[in-house]
């Protein structure tokens, strides 16, 4: 009788747990982030997202429609059609700085893409918000070069 509730406190608290997105940690964080950006997988970053979660992508001149608020489905999305684009091929972190206040860290890094055989380096400003122990993408930006 007792392993029959503990599997069903286990699998009425699986849901919760699934739900439970973000990253487990700072370090993890900015390694999911170099890793996603600098090889080009989305799926390192949207593991930042919650499912409710929306986070700012803005990528001007890169690809279209890609300044907005998204979800997590729409922000794999739109990562894939920019690594597509971009094809990505470094990530360098020059600037962090923790917001203790607002709960938040910031990156700036050069992110190193091909465009068209053409290596190109683009600045690339990233933010972290806190929730409780875990971290999430709130934003990823980064600056055209028209």
């Amino acid at each position: 009788m007792k392993k029959v509730i503990r599997m069903m406190v286990l699998m009425a608290a699986l849901p919760l747990v699934a739900m439970a997105q973000g990253y487990d940690g700072l370090d993890a964080a900015i390694s999911n982030l170099s890793r996603g950006f600098g090889n080009g997988e989305s799926r390192a970053i949207v593991a930042g997202l919650g499912e409710s979660d929306q986070v700012r992508l803005q990528f001007p001149g890169l690809i279209e429609e890609s300044d907005g608020f998204f979800g997590r489905d729409q922000a794999s999305y739109l990562l894939e059609k920019l690594f597509a684009a971009t094809k990505p091929g470094g990530f360098e972190r020059l600037n962090e700085r923790k917001f203790s206040r607002e709960g938040q860290y910031r990156i700036e890094a050069n992110w190193t893409i091909d465009r068209g055989g053409r290596s190109e380096v683009v600045p690339l400003y990233l933010t972290l918000q806190s929730k409780g122990d875990r971290w999430f993408l709130a934003s990823a930006q980064s600056v055209s070069k028209k």
